[in-house]
């Protein structure tokens, strides 16, 4: 808030506050606040708009009889007074354990004169609710939890929201939230987007389209439910969180031969392009043998994407998204989305400067693929929770992320192909001397390939590790 204050050239007076609460009788608290060297005892009576006060200096020793007594919290907050055109405004920046909160108050001589304010336009970008009819935001109600409180939408709303869209057949979530927006609701929300990508992309397969896009995006959407398990952790309770990872990494398992042969016939044309036209016939046996491996495991896709074990799963991650109830999450799961998604990301982008700050042309392929996976985790909660990012920022973060992306997805392909090329050395039919001359070749050609990738990642890392004022700016617009 102070580099709020100061870029708005506002000047200030600071002070910092202890206060706690005590019960009077019904409808009525009594306030104890230290305020510097001074202490006030105010009781409080109505709530929302129209509240009254009533406030009286004690002793120190009378404070420390209270705070004796009290069985709530106490808050601790650094207060800064400010006018602007002639009205005081009262901004309230919270300390530990209700760090990140803060809370602007104006007061007013009448309810029509407070009805008829409007706020200056330079906290529109700041400002993430009206409260003052919320009694959750009293400090006598946040005293009582110590937890920053949620302003949650109703669930049934976010899911309308996420059913307004055209399709499911990409796995791309789009919904909008607020920073104070319950995290309980955005994580249930966000499932149930990637559940009707699934879906979606599963009714097509069994449909029969030859689109191997179909199946891309449902490994995708799966890929991304894991992430949001796994980088946002922290909000589910872990035996549920591990048995739904483990079983969603099972499911992905069944699917990555047919992916993988999908990838090969992608790249045929590529193939044929490193080649000698004298060796042409050989890669057209390589490729007549994944047709007929892709035959044999597109019935069994289908299979599996008809099987109970599939289904089953499916259908309790959706159950679990439609309905608000509290199984499988944790205490910290009903926090304010924008506290456990920063603290995601600054995790998670710093882990990724230091692991790739350590790779050099020398790494193994492990080393390359797990800075990927780093990578692809952290677009992934980016793009989850875009909306509460200034976007000029989201948008230039989210482009370079992609580039790395990119490129160390490249080189994975590479990387597989390679082993695989192996694996085709060992088929009937494939060890005649023109076939293993192909596969050599290829070999040696994706060999190069992949030192050009490596090149290429670490000049991309080498820009985008000088990203972190841009990362700031993106969670943070002061």
């Amino acid at each position: 808030m102070k580099r709020f204050l100061k870029s708005s050239s506002l000047s200030y007076d600071r002070s910092l506050i202890v206060q706690f609460y005590l019960v009077a009788s019904e409808g009525e608290v009594v306030r104890y606040r230290r305020r510097g060297d001074t202490f006030i005892r105010t009781v409080k009576t109505g709530s929302g708009l129209v509240r009254q006060e009533h406030e009286e200096r004690i002793p120190k020793s009378a404070f420390k009889e209270a705070l004796r007594r009290n069985r709530g919290g106490v808050i601790r907050k650094e207060r800064f007074v400010f006018e602007i055109g002639g009205v005081t405004f009262e901004l309230d920046s919270f300390k530990k354990p209700l760090k990140g909160l803060n809370i602007l108050e104006v007061e007013f001589k009448s309810e029509s004169e407070a009805r008829s304010f409007e706020l200056p336009e330079l906290f529109e970008r700041v400002v993430a609710a009206e409260v003052t009819d919320s009694p959750d935001f009293t400090n006598g109600a946040i005293s009582k939890r110590m937890r920053v409180p949620s302003i949650e939408s109703p669930l049934e709303e976010l899911l309308k929201e996420v059913n307004s869209r055209r399709d499911f057949l990409k796995a791309t979530v789009s919904v909008k939230f607020a920073p104070y927006e319950s995290a309980t609701h955005a994580i249930k929300a966000i499932l149930f987007s990637l559940v009707r990508t699934v879906q979606a992309d599963r009714a097509a397969i069994l449909e029969g389209t030859e689109d191997p896009e179909r199946l891309h995006q449902l490994r995708v959407a799966m890929r991304k439910i894991r992430a949001l398990f796994s980088q946002m952790g922290g909000l589910f309770d872990p035996l549920w969180r591990r048995k739904h990872k483990e079983s969603l990494g099972s499911l992905m398992r069944e699917t990555g031969d047919m992916r993988d042969i999908d990838v090969y016939l992608e790249e045929i044309e590529e193939f044929r392009k490193m080649l000698p036209k004298r060796l042409h016939a050989a890669l057209r046996k390589m490729e007549e043998q994944l047709l007929a491996k892709r035959d044999r495991e597109k019935k069994r896709l289908h299979h599996f994407l008809m099987s109970e074990k599939f289904e089953a799963e499916i259908e309790e991650l959706e159950r679990f998204a439609g309905t608000p109830s509290e199984e499988g999450l944790c205490a910290d799961a009903f926090s304010p989305l924008i506290f456990p998604v920063k603290s995601v990301l600054e995790s998670r982008y710093r882990k990724i400067l230091k692991k790739g700050a350590r790779i050099d042309k020398n790494s193994s392929a492990d080393e390359y693929h797990a800075i990927r996976i780093d990578v692809k985790k952290l677009r992934y909660v980016m793009e989850f929770f875009s909306s509460l990012f200034d976007e000029e920022a989201y948008n230039e973060m989210a482009a370079k992320l992609k580039s790395i992306q990119t490129v160390l997805g490249k080189h994975q392909d590479l990387d597989v192909q390679s082993r695989h090329l192996e694996s085709f050395e060992k088929l009937p039919g494939m060890r005649d001397e023109a076939t293993l001359e192909a596969l050599r070749v290829l070999k040696e050609q994706m060999s190069g390939m992949q030192m050009e990738k490596r090149a290429e990642f670490r000049r991309e890392f080498r820009d985008f590790s000088k990203t972190q004022e841009l990362f700031k700016k993106m969670i943070c617009r002061f």
